[in-house]
């Protein structure tokens, strides 16, 4: 007869947010390692290839203020400013003030980004991404995307989550 899974505790659930929460510090590490390896022929940091596909993601029909820039990269506005100033030196963002109100600052990406649909970006994208990912089944990296995407829309509720 098969056994029936317990409900966890109150003190095995406050166990596990606790580890998987520490854990997921130690996989961003280990992620910025993989990623500013991979994105060393570019110029870039893994903060700054997160702020530009973030800009892409969420503001492809438009260039956001740095507000909404910081909003959707989950960070303040001077740390976003920082990382853009990176882009913007390495020729990836342009900063230009709102033609309509000169106090806000405009994020506009320029087409270099399209070093990384190149076929040499794409096979280095696609090479990370194995790596990252490493023998995780197909059904557990959609879990995980799934339940990233659940976590993440609970953390930020007034900022959209693409599915």
């Amino acid at each position: 007869m098969p056994r029936r899974s317990r409900r966890p505790t109150d003190a095995q659930l406050e166990g596990a947010r606790a580890v998987a929460f520490g854990r997921v510090f130690v996989l961003h590490q280990h992620l910025a390692r993989l990623a500013d390896a991979a994105l060393e022929p570019f110029g870039l940091t893994s903060r700054q290839w997160l702020l530009l596909a973030v800009l892409a993601r969420e503001f492809s029909d438009r260039a956001p203020s740095l507000t909404d820039a910081a909003a959707a990269y989950g960070s303040s506005r001077q740390n976003v400013k920082q990382v853009a100033l990176g882009l913007e030196a390495r020729g990836y963002l342009r900063l230009l003030a709102d033609p309509a109100d000169a106090r806000t600052t405009r994020l506009h990406v320029t087409p270099k980004v399209a070093e990384f649909d190149s076929p040499t970006g794409q096979a280095r994208s696609a090479e990370l991404l194995r790596s990252a990912f490493g023998d995780l089944e197909r059904d557990e990296v959609m879990a995980l995307e799934r339940l990233l995407g659940l976590w993440l829309l609970r953390l930020t509720p007034t900022i959209e989550v693409h599915p």
